[in-house]
């Protein structure tokens, strides 16, 4: 909507008025062209400053609209003296050329302002509606005005030639301003714009009433018409003025009237045709006739495209509403439909839910992005397919889930095609530069056993899958009633965890680091313990995978590692010797974007020294190894040490692992425990003398006998901790056994 300041609101009021009362009152003085001079002089004046305030971008458009109206100004001068000394004539004079020259300029600025719009916004979109228009235009130009004037015998050929070429630059107006009045539409200069399309509107409206009411001898001096040059020319002019931005004080707001309707053009070219057509009919194909087919053949084309199209996009919003747009696989919705139709029609066949999720992959998709997340959805939909045979299909519910429809099965028939879709993981994924181990957990539900309906036979799936995420993961289960206090057991988890800090339920237990010859405490490793008022003591290898699948893990990390510095420097303010204590980092937590900042306040926090944390992260970091370098290193410049935990069962990688900048790795428990076979033990010994040549402490953990610690020892490692040494205890205990030197005694 744009606005019209008071004073062209004013100066619109004032020729108006003297317009009508001039018709009356003033018979022999020409009003009407007294009005257009006096318009086209003030709008000269408005397009003039428009100009001289213009950036260098539109100095040319203004420029040549400026020459135009002040072309238009002196014409309208002329032929208002030609009218008061009565040398005036209805055919041509001075004036006329000078009018031609004025319609060029501005033909030449509506053209130049075209092309620049045009690099910005296109109009393409709309060339239908500008074609059909400018058809209807020419048809009724040539039917009304081009033919009459070549008809006429009378007039010499430069006179015929100069009224043939006011139609001719007035069609060249019209076709520009419908192509702009198309491109305004998202220009910041569109209520400018509309001003100056409104303008030229009404100019080319009334130069072609008045040739048709000329060539029919109806025109005269002071008739209606002439009033609409006077509010065409003020119309262009205010254009200027609103450029000036002395508009902003609005006595009246102008809305486009045709805005979002302007797929009624077509139509109303063929209204505005019929009748003409009609009117005008001899028997002969004439200009209106060719319009009017022309248009009609256009519009109906149109309409058949357009009806095709709109079946094409149903064709596509049928299929999306039905399959998942990334791996092109059936949807939720169509696993739900489909379900139900099977156990619809056929009642006697035993279908099974297969429901699968993938093992870690909120991890690998956090830490390695979103694009390489889905190109291993894209793979395991590819393999799944690849899996299951007719009359079996697969589809993906969102996320990670895929869920498998295997009608007329059994449990056996079912636990072979799990472990198909098992095996089928056994091959890395391979993404870019990456190289993912991936694995599912299945959940499989049978009908009629496990449930009646889709929504239980799925719900029975779910439950089957989490416990076999529970047991290890990268497996199956069946679904049986047990698993329902399973699933509830952990839905507990989940909403009692939230309240586990707040409520004071969490608590650290401290487990020494011993020097493997010596006995000497090296160091103290800080583990979580959860003690529920109603639960009891609940195991952290069941508490801390809900934390991670549900994001608490973040809040929690922080508790223990603020925790862990204010005990430490307890113990020193107590008198103890320095200890360095590690502290248990999850990936989730470490890839945070505030991680650092958080460490860091800590630190100042507690006023802890930065050397005395150590903080254990596990392998599947090096899923994301530009971050996580970036990371590490700046834990290394803040004077903190880092450790691999659990090294060995991940994602190690020795060309990765020789530029992380870490201090220590640990031996995982589970190579620990296989010690006790004499096959197992080179591994350890392997892993030992690659910690000790890459000049990184090795840490062996969950030493449970004096037999490991001996091995150990012959293999060079030297420090370990486990239950050969102590448990973890409560700080008391810790500081009374630490104090009274009693460890080593114990022990050795």
């Amino acid at each position: 909507m744009l606005k019209i300041g008071r004073l062209p609101l004013l100066i619109f009021v004032i020729h108006i008025g003297i317009f009508v009362g001039g018709s009356f009152a003033l018979e022999k003085f020409p009003a009407s062209s007294f009005l257009q001079l006096s318009a086209s002089l003030v709008s000269f004046i408005w397009l003039n400053h428009a100009y001289r305030l213009a950036q260098k971008a539109s100095r040319t458009f203004w420029f040549l609209l400026n020459a135009g109206m002040l072309f238009y100004a002196v014409s309208n001068a002329i032929w208002f003296i030609y009218q008061i000394t009565g040398k005036e004539t209805l055919i041509i004079n001075v004036s006329d050329y000078l009018w031609i020259v004025s319609y060029a300029f501005f033909l030449a600025a509506l053209l130049i302002k075209t092309k620049q719009m045009s690099t910005s916004y296109s109009a393409q979109a709309y060339m239908f509606n500008i074609i059909v228009y400018m058809i209807t235009s020419s048809v009724i130009s040539i039917h009304f005005l081009v033919t009459p004037v070549l008809q006429l015998a009378d007039y010499s050929m430069s006179i015929t030639i100069i009224m043939i070429v006011y139609p001719i630059l007035n069609l060249g107006i019209i076709f520009l301003i419908t192509t702009l009045y198309y491109l305004m539409k998202k220009s910041e200069e569109k209520d400018l714009l509309l001003l100056l399309v409104i303008g030229f509107f009404l100019q080319i409206s009334a130069d072609s009433l008045y040739a048709y009411l000329a060539a029919s001898g109806a025109y005269y001096e002071g008739h209606p018409i002439d009033i609409l040059w006077v509010v065409a020319t003020l119309f262009i002019g205010i254009a200027g003025y609103y450029k000036n931005g002395a508009a902003s004080a609005s006595a009246i707001n102008i809305k486009n009237p045709f805005e979002e309707k302007e797929f009624i053009f077509p139509y109303s070219s063929m209204l505005i045709l019929a009748p003409l057509v009609m009117h005008s009919y001899d028997w002969n194909f004439n200009a209106l006739t060719i319009g009017l087919w022309i248009t009609f053949v256009m519009t109906i084309g149109r309409q058949l495209i357009i009806i095709n199209k709109n079946n094409q996009l149903m064709i596509e919003y049928r299929y999306l509403a039905y399959h998942d747009p990334l791996t092109g696989l059936r949807n939720r919705v169509s696993f739900q439909e489909n379900l139900k139709d099977l156990l619809t029609r056929n009642s006697e066949q035993s279908p099974a839910i297969l429901l699968i999720d993938l093992d870690r992959f909120k991890v690998v998709n956090d830490t390695l992005g979103h694009h390489t997340g889905d190109q291993i959805l894209l793979q395991t939909a590819k393999r799944i397919q690849y899996t299951i045979e007719q009359p079996g299909e697969v589809y993906r519910l969102g996320g990670d889930e895929f869920v498998i429809i295997y009608p007329d099965a059994t449990e056996e028939t079912s636990a072979a095609l799990a472990q198909a879709v098992l095996d089928t993981f056994q091959q890395s994924f391979i993404v870019k530069d990456y190289t993912i181990n991936l694995t599912p957990s299945i959940g499989i539900s049978l009908y009629p056993e496990n449930g009646c309906n889709a929504e239980d036979l799925l719900k029975a799936a779910d439950a089957a899958m989490y416990v076999a995420k529970e047991n290890g993961k990268n497996g199956f289960r069946f679904y049986n009633c047990e698993l329902d206090q399973s699933l509830a057991r952990k839905l507990a988890i989940e909403n009692e965890l939230r309240r586990a800090i707040s409520e004071n339920q969490l608590s650290l237990v401290y487990q020494p680091k011993v020097h493997l010859i010596t006995g000497e405490v090296t160091g103290v490793e800080a583990l979580l313990r959860w003690n529920h008022p109603d639960l009891g003591w609940i195991s952290p290898a069941e508490f801390i995978p809900v934390a991670e699948e549900t994001g608490q893990i973040v809040s929690i990390g922080e508790w223990v590692l603020r925790e862990a510095c204010i005990q430490n420097k307890k113990w020193q303010v107590a008198g103890f010797s320095p200890l360095k204590l590690s502290v248990n980092v999850s990936v989730l937590q470490f890839q945070h974007e505030n991680f650092l900042l958080v460490v860091q306040s800590i630190l100042m926090e507690t006023k802890l020294e930065p050397s005395l944390i150590e903080l254990e992260i596990t392998e599947s970091i090096m899923q994301n190894i530009e971050q996580s370098l970036k990371i590490l290193q700046s834990l290394k410049n803040l004077g903190i040490q880092t450790s691999i935990d659990d090294f060995g069962t991940g994602y190690s990688s020795l060309n990765i692992l020789q530029k992380l900048p870490v201090d220590t790795i640990k031996i995982d428990k589970s190579f620990i425990d296989e010690m006790e076979y004499a096959d197992e033990r080179p591994m350890v010994k392997t892993i030992i003398d690659l910690g000790q040549h890459l000049n990184l402490m090795v840490v062996a953990e969950g030493i449970e006998t004096e037999s490991q610690r001996q091995l150990l020892v012959d293999y060079n490692c030297k420090i370990g901790q486990g239950y050969l040494f102590s448990r973890p205890v409560h700080p008391a205990k810790f500081e009374k056994l630490y104090l009274t030197k009693k460890w080593a005694e114990a022990t050795f």
